[in-house]
């Protein structure tokens, strides 16, 4: 079952279920929506195609799932909190889907024609995005707002493992499954850790420190040298377009110069 199916079925069983939540299929290919709750089912799929659910037991494991992550939101979780206090650990920059019909009454900050950069409110089972009104309620400028949001993915990150392949070429991959990985791009630090982590005694000295970087899906980024020859470039950044479509919470085809100052997209 692919994970098109998949959604359909798991929101038949949700429907079924819990009738009047009002559970509906996000805009993500893989994500269901449930008022500012957006939850995702790649792991859920995963589960079943290792345990090989029969029907019944599919039905059970959704309902049990999402019984419980409805139950601590309820008790312990407000998406949106009232008091900046609550709201400000809990505020991260993420990288979506310009088309995304919730962006339109959110924050956005540009990146790229197809993605947009945005502040959300984590939670343990999703994200809200931050609205102006939201904002204004905690007497935040949407700088400040994005300035939190960057620092706090920041401390998320310095622990974050980067999966190396020595190659040649060299890649660098980030990957941890926070849901924050390609948004990781945002930060300066990472940007000049990749650089230089990728950097090498061959290299040019008169070139600009940069890296490539492609983020094709929201929970997977992959860099590598600037450097490297152009035939190759071109290869690595078809691989970028076409996993775009292959996996959950697809983001851009594009791949992306990186300086510690500065993203620009490379346009084929």
């Amino acid at each position: 079952m692919d994970l098109e199916s998949f959604s359909h079925r798991v929101l038949e069983i949700l429907k079924h279920h819990f009738p009047t939540e009002g559970f509906r299929a996000g805009e993500e290919l893989g994500v269901l929506n449930c008022g500012e709750l957006q939850f995702g089912l790649s792991n859920l799929l995963a589960q079943h195609q290792q345990a090989g659910f029969t029907d019944e037991e599919l039905d059970e494991t959704v309902r049990v799932t999402f019984e419980r992550m409805l139950e601590m939101v309820r008790a312990a979780d407000k998406v949106l909190p009232e008091t900046w206090e609550e709201a400000k650990p809990r505020l991260r920059v993420q990288l979506c889907r310009s088309d995304i019909d919730a962006l339109r009454r959110a924050i956005t900050f540009p990146f790229a024609n197809d993605i947009t950069s945005s502040v959300v409110v984590d939670s343990p089972h999703g994200y809200a995005y931050i609205r102006p009104e939201d904002a204004e309620r905690w007497g935040q400028s949407v700088v400040d707002l994005i300035e939190v949001a960057k620092a706090n993915l920041l401390v998320d990150s310095l622990e974050c493992p980067m999966g190396v392949v020595e190659g040649p070429p060299k890649f660098i991959a980030i990957q941890s499954g926070d849901g924050y990985d390609a948004a990781r791009v945002l930060l300066p630090q990472i940007r000049e850790r990749l650089i230089q982590e990728l950097s090498d005694e061959s290299d040019d000295p008169e070139m600009e420190p940069a890296a490539i970087v492609g983020v094709p899906n929201r929970d997977f980024l992959i860099a590598w040298s600037a450097q490297v020859p152009t035939e190759l470039q071109e290869q690595l950044a078809r691989t970028v377009a076409e996993d775009s479509h292959r996996q959950s919470h697809p983001l851009s085809e594009q791949t992306f110069r990186i300086t510690a100052e500065s993203i620009w997209p490379i346009h084929g």
